[in-house]
């Protein structure tokens, strides 16, 4: 029996048409075992549609925010405290600073209403932008346990604090929020959510990767050496624009598609050992 894990993953399925394609090429094509839908995009009722359709592996990514570089993504429940009149804040502060416990918990449970809908049960969830993780200083993430327990849905939160590390261009993290961090977790695990032992992904945007290489060695490097458990990696694959600039935040995502599409990350998960799973056969 394996004692390695792999999920293969995908955020921001139905963020846009690009990113759609290539999240369903990729899966299709066995490169990723795993997708997140944002409930609150422009393409999310498309993408729900066909994950339910053709049985796609998808979760809910819980959004709070709309991401600076898109047009203002609008709200599933209409909560007063995460919007004003154009839609979702951009600035994850505004969340920190305004936002209400209720009205959070309001659009975490239409999130998931959102996807039933459609036909598509999450098979987990995770967040947009940290913002249910508590390291804001909001205790949000009780919102999520909540839900979690509710549907029996595993949720995005590593057990070990090396993903709390990753999050930081140093590699640790300041030392007064490592028991934090650990607070929260044990919190989640008291209540029943199933969580993962680690979670690696690129925290850091194009000022820390040169070229497409020191992102690949990246990933294959924290991949090859995550120990044993349930190890989530997730990128943010979309398709090449041809007119996006070196320094642009959308090259990564093009850089993170070249990576799956190059079969490298499977390839290593089979060298080392790892049994890849989605959220659903991974053993909680």
């Amino acid at each position: 029996m394996p004692k390695r894990w792999l999920i293969i993953h995908a955020d921001d399925y139905g963020y846009n048409e690009t990113s759609n394609k290539a999240i369903e090429e990729l899966l299709a094509e066995g490169l990723l075992s795993s997708t997140s839908l944002i409930t609150v995009a422009p393409m999310a009722e498309l993408a729900a549609r066909t994950a339910a359709e053709r049985k796609l592996p998808a979760g809910v990514h819980f959004t709070l925010n709309s991401d600076p570089e898109t047009p203002r993504w609008q709200s599933n429940s209409g909560a007063a405290s995460l919007s004003d009149a154009e839609g979702l804040h951009h600035n994850g502060k505004q969340i920190t600073l305004r936002a209400k416990s209720r009205d959070v918990s309001r659009e975490l449970q239409a999130q998931v209403d959102f996807m039933l809908q459609n036909g598509c049960r999450p098979d987990h969830a995770d967040n947009h932008c940290g913002t249910l993780y508590g390291i804001n200083g909001r205790l949000f993430f009780f919102n999520a346990f909540r839900i979690c327990v509710q549907y029996d849905l595993p949720f995005r939160l590593a057990k070990s604090e090396r993903f709390l590390h990753r999050m930081f261009a140093s590699g640790k993290a300041p030392g007064v929020l490592v028991p934090v961090y650990r607070a929260i977790a044990a919190a989640g695990l008291r209540r029943g959510v199933k969580l993962p032992d680690d979670v690696i992904t690129s925290a850091h945007g194009m000022e820390a990767l040169p070229n497409y290489e020191t992102l690949r060695d990246y990933y294959l490097n924290e991949v090859k050496h995550a120990g044993e458990g349930i190890t989530e990696v997730f990128l943010h694959p979309a398709f090449p624009s041809g007119d996006c600039a070196a320094d642009s935040p959308w090259k990564k995502r093009e850089y993170e598609y070249r990576l799956l599409k190059s079969g490298d990350l499977l390839a290593l998960a089979e060298q080392e050992g790892f049994a890849v799973v989605s959220w659903a056969t991974a053993p909680f």
